[in-house]
């Protein structure tokens, strides 16, 4: 069987980009990756803590370990080293980098999230 999630090149296809991308939280933390790298440089790394430095309390706590994170992570979009309780982009981010840069350049012809 064939993971439609990794076109036969071996990259991330447009859809499974997409769907990472889908959710406001993944975003928000892909972001944040994506800030870190372009000041930081290469192999950009984010504490777990300060992915919910604005958390909406206990549930974004487990929906980021049990769904996000591992969602993220089975892609190789992020590293995630749970010992250390850090997250750094994966071998996959830049797959993502184009429409993670459209997304940041281009928030005024974009819906907004919010309700």
């Amino acid at each position: 069987m064939i993971d439609k999630s990794v076109d036969l090149s071996g990259g991330l296809s447009t859809d499974a980009a997409l769907e990472l991308l889908s959710d406001a939280r993944r975003r928000e933390l892909l972001m944040a990756l994506l800030e870190r790298d372009l000041r930081d440089g290469a192999d950009a790394r984010l504490s777990v803590e300060e992915a919910l430095a604005e958390s909406e309390g206990r549930d974004l706590e487990l929906r980021l370990h049990h769904l996000h994170l591992p969602k993220l992570e089975s892609t190789a979009v992020v590293d995630w080293r749970r010992d250390a309780n850090e997250i750094r982009t994966g071998r996959r981010f830049d797959e993502l980098r184009p429409l993670l840069r459209l997304l940041r350049d281009h928030p005024d012809v974009l819906p907004d999230d919010r309700p």
